[in-house]
């Protein structure tokens, strides 16, 4: 058992590296992320669960690891679109602010969703919800969409 330990720490430590040397700063709320899409698979069929209307299938609990995996993807995608920028930036003499800039707002608005998503399952369950979490959780996905909008216009200012 001890072996195992030993194996499961060693290969987190491993990725841990791997996607701090690449997302630096931006490592923890990486791992936050996950865990809420992993949380919200919980909470979907918690909420299946409790209510007398519906119950918990295989089939939809598949489509919610089928769209995680898509914005896992996604957070790939901006990986690459980052990188990309950052080849392009380099080779034409163009200086960018950060090397993750559109992987991290990637990661700002998944975080965000992810907990909205959490919290309409719990309240879907019957669980009472706070107004000022809701609030507050919309409008950081506004202000989240207000900044990229804002990087990709004054880009489009420069172009």
């Amino acid at each position: 058992m001890d072996k195992i330990k030993g194996w499961l720490i060693g290969g987190f430590a491993v990725v841990n590296m791997f996607f701090a040397n690449y997302f630096g700063v931006f490592t923890p709320l990486l791992w936050v992320v996950l865990g809420l899409m992993v949380f919200d698979l919980i909470t979907r069929v918690y909420a299946a669960a409790v209510r007398p209307d519906e119950r918990a299938e295989s089939k939809k609990v598949l489509q919610g690891i089928y769209r995680k995996l898509g914005m896992c993807f996604l957070i790939v995608l901006s990986l690459v679109l980052d990188f990309g920028l950052l080849q392009l930036s380099s080779t034409l003499g163009i200086t960018i602010v950060s090397k993750v800039i559109f992987t991290a707002l990637t990661l700002a608005w998944i975080f965000v969703r992810e907990l909205i998503s959490n919290l309409e399952n719990l309240q879907w369950a019957g669980v009472e919800l706070p107004a000022f979490i809701v609030k507050a959780l919309n409008l950081a996905k506004d202000k989240v969409d207000q900044v990229g909008d804002t990087i990709v216009n004054s880009a489009e200012d420069k172009g």
